[in-house]
């Protein structure tokens, strides 16, 4: 499966996935931006009060984490985005394993 130790990190750790856009598994010829972004989730981590796109993209991997303590459309909630960048999947699952291993949230 592509993309398999990201999608492992999160299952272990206990992130749910909410919304899974990912490209990789069509047929990308047929499909342009399925090509283009193959990999495209939303997760949420309820104990840890964390909401992350994880994404490839145009060639770009990245993560971006939000603090989901916080209302959605207030601009804390806006002002807690980070993205991360990558180089390559051992990178990011890295991160992602390094991030989701914390015990609780600093809020």
């Amino acid at each position: 499966m592509k993309y398999k130790r990201i999608y492992d990190t999160l299952q272990t750790s206990g992130a749910r996935i909410v919304l899974d856009q990912s490209g990789w598994r069509a047929n990308s010829s047929d499909n342009w931006i399925a090509s283009q972004r193959p990999l495209w989730l939303v997760v949420e981590v309820p104990r840890l009060h964390l909401r992350m796109w994880v994404a490839h993209e145009f060639g770009t991997l990245s993560v971006t984490t939000a603090n989901s303590a916080l209302p959605t459309d207030s601009r804390a909630y806006h002002e807690s985005n980070t993205r991360r960048v990558f180089q390559n999947q051992c990178q990011m699952a890295k991160y992602l394993e390094d991030l989701l291993s914390r015990k609780e949230a600093a809020v």
